[in-house]
């Protein structure tokens, strides 16, 4: 048990890394148009179209208008959600090195709420491509973002078994018996 332990901080940590692991691809037709680390989405980001989505003008401009010409840069907006998994992370991970049944609780419930801000962030990129996108652009999830939800899910179960751990009860030998002449 004592090897969980030490070990859990170590998924937390791995799920901070995974924000600078690709989250997300931005298809069209097939083709990817762009790809998206966590860190990104958290900051939002701006990206000029290639192929057919430059070529079509397919976005819209500043104006919100639709135009035929190529356009500029666009930009994504940040995510709230994914800068929220990225905050239960670094809280896990802060608290993880403390070894008490409170914090142990804590850091499930950081997990269990990780892996549900990954989820609402999946249902608002998913939605805001389908109206935004017309139909024609996909999201596809990448390891970074699929990872960090396992391992999400992965720590709120190990936290829960270092909850329900037994404490160790001291081994008190009795002292034996005076002997008798």
């Amino acid at each position: 048990m004592d090897q969980i332990k030490k070990f859990s901080p170590a998924i937390f940590a791995i799920i901070i890394f995974c924000f600078f692991l690709p989250f997300v691809n931005l298809t069209c037709s097939g083709q990817t148009v762009m790809t998206m680390t966590g860190i990104q989405l958290i900051t939002g980001a701006e990206y000029k179209p290639q192929g057919m989505l430059d070529q079509q003008g397919m976005f819209e401009n500043q104006s919100g208008q639709q135009s035929g010409q190529p356009t500029t840069d666009q930009s994504i907006d940040s995510q709230p959600m994914a800068l929220f998994a990225l905050v239960a992370a670094v809280l896990a991970l802060a608290l993880s090195f403390v070894r008490k049944k409170l914090i142990a609780i804590i850091c499930m419930i950081a997990s269990v709420f990780g892996a549900v801000c990954l989820l609402l962030l999946k249902g608002s990129l998913d939605s805001d491509a389908s109206m935004q996108g017309q139909g024609v652009v996909q999201i596809e999830y990448q390891f970074g973002f699929w990872f960090s939800f396992l391992l999400f899910v992965i720590g709120a179960v190990l936290q829960w078994v270092i909850f329900k751990e037994k404490p160790q009860s001291a081994n008190i030998v009795p002292e034996p018996p005076p002997a008798v002449q």
